[in-house]
């Protein structure tokens, strides 16, 4: 009976623990006509776009990022913002999180946007 009592209380405890998704976001700042996202407008997509995505908050960071441009034929450098949030996993918000690199590549003439996902398992305290 003891050893029920244990696998039940295993099961139930795995299961209530509740694992989380940490998803950074990489906006490069250049633009392809040559100019770049002002902060004016980055407060913008923050305000408009990021906050209606994660209501509960984000982490924004200030990078410097490089990729190879395959058109060009070179590594590019760029000034970039990187954020950051934990939310349970879900497929509308997979959604969500997607939609905002579509739009700011379709606001900001970008040609990508970087989205990488890590299981976390995280808490307040």
């Amino acid at each position: 009976m003891l050893i029920r009592i244990i696998v039940c209380c295993m099961i139930f405890c795995s299961c209530s623990s509740s694992k989380q998704v940490e998803t950074k976001l990489y906006f490069g700042q250049f633009k392809l006509d040559g100019g770049t996202v002002s902060e004016k407008e980055w407060n913008e997509f923050i305000a408009n776009y990021v906050s209606k995505v994660f209501p509960g908050g984000s982490t924004v960071e200030n990078a410097s990022g490089n990729w190879y441009d395959t058109a060009m034929h070179k590594l590019v450098v760029e000034p970039s913002k990187v954020i950051t949030t934990v939310n349970m996993p879900s497929a509308r918000l997979d959604q969500q999180i997607d939609s905002l690199g579509y739009w700011y590549k379709k606001l900001f003439q970008q040609q990508s946007v970087l989205r990488v996902d890590r299981k976390v398992n995280a808490k307040l305290f």
